[in-house]
């Protein structure tokens, strides 16, 4: 499929009202982030959407049953003594469901029956579903989970009558484009290993999504800031530190932690509009980020043209814009890296400037305050330095578990390098101090008094 831009596509799109009015929606042609720029509060915890994101993976949706729905369904095969039926309602009620009449997540196909009714949970489930690995890898680590019968027959009989139907039609439609590769393998590795024990889904598979919902979209958003020069297969270091450990701001922590991040999630919402402006395409164009357009416009002759579409399309918005007098001083740059590059920025920084200047800043920045809070587990204060990325002890022995999974231990220096394909990086200091956590719980092995013989043992 061709990319071509089309100006009657931009002017006939949600982004114009029908009296041309503009107006900054997005989602209709290129879906990147899952936040929104309203003042309602961010979506803090993930625990709520966790069955929505399962049966998204499995395509279906679960069929509410109530208290008496089981008990009426369990009647059927179960034989019960005259009398004993209050019994067991209130059996069945206190074991599998809780005081809200919720059935209990205590496995799969219970955590599947959890229902998700808020917007912006079920958003957040969509974006992890899409962007994090590859749908028949996912779905296959959950139908592996499944064929493990629990060793509780009262349990699998009330599996048994829990029922699930195909999502209503006209769901589905747009996905969340997957601006990086880098971190696919791993998560599809590690969701397999955490759904592979029943006390390892109960205790880790929350974490594992709060880990890589923070690591995919900071990594997302740090090679957006690279435009056409971004990698999709490489993670861009971004640096943590430990959280029992002195820290400085001389250290990488600081210079390429938080710092670094912040920097680049405060343009969220910027490169959002950008992007469903760079997709108000001709029917059957290809959806393209700034990564895929590089590739195309490698071409000089589509160089020239793509950067004349573009220049189009920004000059239409440009016109659009009547409260912004800083975005009228800009001049389109030069760009040695060709004239698609120059005309992109010049789009995107009409965008950003128009957002930092005007009223819309407040909505600007409340878009990426809605990731920014979802980082919390990842940031503590360090007085005058500010905040910074910090792993917690136990942020430190889940992301071990992750790495060395069922080996009897991996040499210490693949262990980081582990981290790393997981968007955790370490400078040398936090690595010691690491090693010597590792030390205290008597986890480091060594094969030789050389430091390249150290191994960590695996975390039972």
């Amino acid at each position: 499929m061709e990319y071509q831009l089309s100006v009657e596509q931009f002017r006939k799109s949600k982004m114009f009202d029908s009296n041309g009015k503009f107006h900054h929606n997005s989602g209709n042609r290129f879906k990147l982030f899952p936040f929104d720029t309203s003042s309602k509060a961010p979506v803090m915890e993930l625990e709520s959407l966790l069955g929505n994101f399962l049966c998204r993976i499995e395509g279906k949706e679960p069929k509410k049953i109530t208290v008496a729905d089981l008990v009426e369904k369990l009647k059927k095969e179960t034989e019960i003594q005259a009398g004993q039926e209050e019994l067991f309602f209130e059996t069945i009620r206190q074991l599998f469901f809780t005081t809200n009449g919720m059935i209990r997540p205590l496995n799969l196909q219970m955590i599947e029956q959890i229902p998700c009714t808020e917007m912006s949970e079920i958003k957040i489930a969509e974006y992890l579903v899409d962007v994090l690995g590859e749908s028949d890898s996912l779905r296959k680590s959950l139908s592996n989970t499944k064929v493990k019968a629990s060793n509780n027959v009262l349990e699998n009989l009330v599996l048994s009558k829990l029922e699930f139907g195909n999502p209503p039609k006209g769901k589905g439609g747009l996905k969340y484009f997957r601006i990086v590769e880098s971190l696919r393998a791993s998560f599809e590795e590690d969701f397999n290993y955490v759904l592979g024990d029943s006390k390892r889904l109960r205790e880790y598979l929350i974490e594992l999504l709060e880990l890589y919902f923070f690591s995919y979209t900071a990594q997302a958003s740090l090679q957006l800031r690279r435009f056409m020069d971004g990698e999709r297969d490489r993670n861009i270091p971004l640096y943590f530190c430990l959280e029992w450990e002195k820290t400085s701001q001389s250290r990488l922590c600081f210079t390429e932690g938080w710092q670094k991040l912040q920097s680049a999630i405060e343009k969220m919402f910027a490169h959002v509009i950008t992007l469903e402006i760079l997709n108000q395409t001709d029917d059957g164009s290809e959806l393209v980020d700034y990564i895929r357009l590089g590739e195309i416009v490698s071409n000089d002759e589509k160089d020239k043209k793509i950067s004349e579409q573009i220049d189009a399309l920004t000059a239409l918005y440009r016109a659009s814009i009547t409260d912004c007098a800083e975005m009228n001083d800009m001049k389109k740059k030069f760009s040695p890296s060709g004239m698609t590059a120059a005309s992109l920025s010049f789009l995107f920084d009409s965008i950003r400037i128009q957002f930092e200047n005007t009223g819309r800043n407040a909505r600007y920045k409340s878009y990426a305050n809605k990731f920014e809070s979802c980082c919390r587990n990842f940031l503590k204060n360090r007085g005058r330095s500010g905040r910074m990325l910090n792993l917690s002890e136990e942020n430190l022995i889940f992301i071990t578990k992750l790495c060395i999974k069922n080996q009897d231990h991996m040499r210490l220096k693949d262990v980081f390098k582990a981290f790393e394909r997981r968007g955790i990086f370490l400078d040398d200091i936090s690595k010691e101090q690491a090693t010597d956590y590792y030390e205290k719980l008597n986890l480091i092995e060594k094969k030789s008094d050389s430091g390249d013989a150290k191994y960590v043992k695996r975390i039972l």
